[in-house]
């Protein structure tokens, strides 16, 4: 896996020039920290596409290359931001951008509650890992579990211009942290097509375009034993609007607007070794293109064992559907296209070696059923012939954090 990012143009030179700029960073000013990581993924696939041509092969297209930067100017003040390459086969391309950048005030800091404002292009809160999903170290898994973290919709949901508000509360047993966000979600991704506007004739070129609309975005997370017990309740409403190519249907939609209007409970119970997580969303999807109102369902079970000081492996269970009274996705299948597209149901199994606090192995097996995580780019060719319903895919990760 070293050789294939090896050979990346630019990339051990930008890798080399953050680290040698991260060393100097830590002896000049201990008000700024800057700290980076890289990961290679390799995938293979018995049927379907998934970051590659995974299926004819080990695909190489999963890598990220970023850096964050922190600077405290005074105990009262903190400003941040990451920049990242991203590859993901045929979804995203590499192109560096800025993943998060905000600047975040106290006005409340007592002896048991705070209080903060931040403004810029903030993470959203949601769930137990959106706001660290963007490092691997933090994930997990290789992958999110897609049920409730759908990668096609990471660009989308990760995090977005606007201002927020973010409150903490500790007492002798728990500790309580909130969140609500304001902003404007970046909806420039081509993959939000085939989301939330699929056409038989669908491609990233063709259709019209989603633009952000005005959204908002809450959660509350209480921590009880210091971490032993976790839960949360995340909500809120995302929105964008489609402007269209002016082709007539079936070619594109006319110009509308899709809301979504997600919940999501969290809960995860943390022992000595053995941690277990679970969570559960849904969410109302009003869709001017199609003139109808859905319901978008997902969840996630997983037991992590941490079986030795370097080692941990995990097993979980997942099932989305894009549509829960449609679990068969007929819908799809009216538009023309493959009624596999709207679930997936998936069983995975993990083990993770962190040999140094800087680096991590880990390897993952996935038993899937159903498309809903994969990408039509992807995946093309003639409709009918794209998918296979039930397939495997086995993944491995290099990553390296500094």
């Amino acid at each position: 896996m070293c050789n294939e990012f090896l050979r990346q143009p630019g990339l051990m030179r930008c890798l080399l020039a953050v680290m040698w700029l991260s060393a100097g960073v830590a002896h000049a000013d201990d008000r700024l920290q800057l700290h980076g990581y890289l990961s290679q993924t390799a995938v293979h696939t018995s049927d379907n596409n998934f970051g590659g041509k995974s299926s004819s092969g080990v695909a190489w297209d999963i890598r990220e290359l970023g850096a964050n930067l922190s600077y405290r100017p005074d105990a009262d003040w903190l400003i941040s931001g990451q920049a990242l390459a991203r590859w993901a086969g045929e979804m995203d391309d590499g192109e560096p951008r800025i993943d998060y950048a905000f600047v975040e005030r106290s006005v409340l800091n007592a002896e048991d509650s705070r209080l903060k404002l931040m403004v810029g292009k903030i993470k959203n809160p949601y769930g137990l890992y959106n706001a660290t999903r963007d490092v691997s170290h933090t994930r997990p898994g290789v992958l999110m579990p897609q049920a409730v973290y759908l990668d096609r919709m990471r660009n989308f949901f990760l995090a977005a211009p606007g201002a927020s508000i973010r409150g903490e509360h500790e007492a002798d047993r728990y500790s309580v942290n909130w969140q609500l966000s304001g902003m404007r979600m970046e909806a420039d991704d081509p993959e939000l097509k085939y989301l939330f506007a699929p056409l038989p004739f669908n491609t990233a070129e063709s259709l019209g375009t989603f633009k952000g609309s005005g959204s908002w975005l809450g959660q509350v997370m209480v921590d009880v034993d210091g971490g032993k017990w976790k839960a949360g309740l995340s909500f809120g409403e995302v929105a964008m609007k489609y402007q269209s190519s002016g082709l007539p249907f079936p070619l594109d939609h006319a110009d509308g607007k899709v809301r979504l209007v997600p919940v999501t409970l969290s809960l995860q119970q943390n022992g000595e070794r053995l941690s277990l997580t679970a969570e559960y969303t849904r969410a109302r999807m009003v869709n001017e293109l199609y003139n109808d109102t859905t319901t978008v369902e997902g969840w996630y079970a997983q037991a992590t064992w941490r079986f030795s000081p370097h080692w941990e492996g995990w097993l979980r269970h997942e099932s989305l559907y894009f549509n829960k009274d449609d679990k068969r996705g007929s819908r799809y299948l009216l538009l023309g296209l493959e009624p596999v597209l709207g679930n997936s149901q998936a069983w995975v199994m993990g083990v993770r070696y962190d040999p140094t606090p800087q680096w991590s192995i880990s390897a993952e097996a996935h038993r899937v059923s159903g498309a809903a995580m994969l990408s039509p780019q992807d995946n093309l060719g003639p409709i009918g012939s794209r998918f296979t319903r039930d397939w495997d895919m086995f993944l491995l990760q290099a990553t390296y954090r500094f």
